[in-house]
């Protein structure tokens, strides 16, 4: 029975979640193909549509102020690394379930399960500092790339859409929505 209830009560949420995932794909996808920039498709693919949030902020970085960044090449490292380390804490822990599980099975003396989890338990809390400076250092650079493209976009709505889309998260999905056909603060292209 509990089972049944946390089931129908995780579809809304799976449902909000895929709806937040289109709608911020597509604004990305339509912003980054409206303005020329290759590979705009990358903006649906899980990992690496921080890469077309990155190039945006850095188009508009360059063509407002003549900046050169690389937010769409740290915004892709810090991901992966992401990814890596989380990779690694998940077969940490199965490691050490099937450990105790299998020492349990093969009649090992309790105190040996316990010391053995206890060594994957530092290993899973040695990175967790590791995960979250990672997990910091991605929120901020992403935040920046954000504002970036809420300038770029709607620069006067730029502050209260990034603190509202960092204060309630759902709301950022519809916050790129609506400014996925909007260029009020790019400056016109040059034509030479």
């Amino acid at each position: 029975m509990v089972g049944l209830i946390t089931g129908l009560l995780g579809i809304p949420a799976s449902l909000i979640q895929i709806a937040a995932y289109v709608l911020s794909s597509l604004a990305l996808y339509t912003i980054a193909k409206r303005r020329g920039l290759n590979h705009a498709w990358l903006s649906w693919i899980p990992v690496a549509n921080v890469w077309i949030l990155g190039s945006i902020a850095d188009q508009y970085r360059y063509v407002a102020r003549g900046e050169v960044k690389s937010k769409r090449k740290v915004l892709l490292t810090l991901k992966i690394v992401s990814a890596v380390l989380a990779a690694v804490m998940v077969c940490l822990c199965v490691g050490a379930v099937v450990g105790a599980v299998g020492g349990a099975m093969m009649g090992r003396h309790e105190d040996v399960i316990v010391q053995n989890l206890l060594g994957s338990l530092v290993g899973i809390l040695g990175l967790l500092v590791p995960v979250l400076g990672v997990t910091i250092a991605t929120a901020i650079i992403r935040y920046m790339a954000l504002y970036d493209l809420y300038s770029s976009c709607d620069p006067g709505n730029k502050t209260v859409f990034l603190v509202i889309g960092i204060l309630f998260g759902i709301t950022e999905p519809v916050f790129l929505f609506l400014c996925r056909n909007k260029d009020l603060g790019m400056p016109p292209r040059r034509v030479f």
